[in-house]
């Protein structure tokens, strides 16, 4: 039987636990994979999720298709030393890198069995990919950077472009045409037939022997409008390297120590200060940090190896999980759950970061079981005066 001491303590614990939505993490998933020489400092991977199944590129160069339910390998692949790239989904298959007989591919395989279905003609895909009546749009390295548009049915580069080192920045897909980078901060609109679009801007640059009719700016938010240097300046952002995510309502950039977020026409709904809002003991620049989801008025970012996520509207933290323990490299969230590359061995992780709805039930109905309420002054007051009339009579 308990004692009363140990009672008050349990339910100390448990108010505690519901009051302040704080609950344990559960690790119901760690991969046991052998990565021969594993250098921290060195470590590469991803990760891609598909309905029942995660994608994991390991720190071995093999890519492992990962049950999620059951935790088994459905498959592995082991593409050798090669150009390192996320695996991009096209319907029920995906591309990835290869390297058969020291050659670097892109290849295409099958997603639920991960047998090569064909290679394609580019030693890298560098960013994103758009898909449009079977032609893939992406930026790609064959034999120099290039905008490429492929058609996967025929197996033919219907148009490229070469554009230099402008194949490391995401091209923005609009419904009507391209917007690519040409290298530095030169951005120019082609369209979806290879065709270059004429804008309001004279200025141009020239990449081998094709001339670019080009803009100046940093990059593009959710409605269109450009963000240059100076407005990065003005923000206090110019000297930090940042990374940039859209709602269709929301531009969030996120700094290793700010977070801005900007409504239509650049306006600034927040400019969050982290290392004032969230201090920490041991803050290091070299922390995985990233932008993971959106809700209507929250967003969910990695910060200091803490998982954040934060209210805008009413510019108040909702939750705050602790990640330390697991160094993150890579961090995915699906739904409750947390995936992520560990920095500490490479190893691929799921966590539980809720209580699955039993247990909440079970932990609230303790609260309201032993719920107090402050006492009433009055009331107190009333029964004392009671009391002393009982003595004078």
């Amino acid at each position: 039987m308990l004692k009363k001491a140990d009672s008050f303590y349990l339910l100390k614990w448990c108010l505690l636990l519901v009051c302040s939505n704080v609950f344990s993490q559960t690790i119901f998933y760690k991969s046991d994979f052998v990565f021969d020489d594993f250098k921290p400092d060195g470590l590469s991977g991803s990760m891609t999720i598909s309905d029942g199944l995660i994608l994991f590129d390991a720190p071995n160069d093999t890519l492992y298709s990962i049950d999620k339910k059951e935790g088994r390998v459905n498959w592995e692949i082991n593409g050798g030393k090669k150009f390192k790239m996320t695996p991009y989904l096209y319907d029920n298959t995906f591309f990835y890198g290869n390297n058969e007989q020291g050659l670097s591919r892109v290849s295409q395989f099958d997603l639920y069995t991960g047998k090569k279905i064909k290679d394609l003609p580019f030693m890298s895909l560098k960013a994103r990919p758009c898909f449009l009546n079977n032609i893939m749009y992406c930026t790609a390295l064959a034999d120099g950077g290039k905008l490429v548009a492929y058609h996967l049915n025929e197996n033919n580069i219907v148009w490229e472009k070469n554009i230099g080192f402008g194949v490391e920045a995401q091209p923005v897909y609009l419904k009507d045409k391209i917007i690519a980078n040409a290298e530095d901060d030169n951005w120019f609109e082609i369209d979806y037939n290879g065709n270059f679009l004429k804008t309001k801007s004279k200025k141009h640059i020239y990449l081998d022997t094709t001339q670019f009719l080009i803009k100046e700016y940093k990059f593009l938010t959710h409605d269109g409008k450009e963000i240059t240097q100076d407005f990065l300046k003005k923000n206090k952002l110019s000297n930090s390297d940042y990374q940039t995510k859209s709602t269709e309502n929301q531009t969030f950039v996120l700094t290793e120590n700010q977070l801005l977020i900007l409504g239509n026409n650049k306006k600034k709904m927040l400019q969050l200060h982290l290392e004032k809002e969230f201090p920490t003991d041991d803050f290091s620049t070299d922390t995985y940090r990233n932008i993971l989801a959106f809700q209507p008025e929250s967003v969910w970012f990695c910060y200091q190896n803490f998982l954040i996520q934060y209210d805008f509207i009413k510019k108040k933290l909702l939750r705050k999980v602790d990640l330390r323990y697991l160094n993150p490299y890579r961090v995915l969230l699906e739904n409750r759950t947390i995936w992520l590359i560990s920095g500490n061995n490479g190893q691929l992780y799921g966590l539980d970061f809720e209580p699955d709805q039993q247990t909440a039930d079970k932990l609230q109905a303790i609260a309201n079981h032993y719920k107090c309420t402050e006492p009433d002054p009055k009331k107190i007051e009333a029964a004392k005066a009671a009391q002393e009339k009982l003595k004078k009579k």
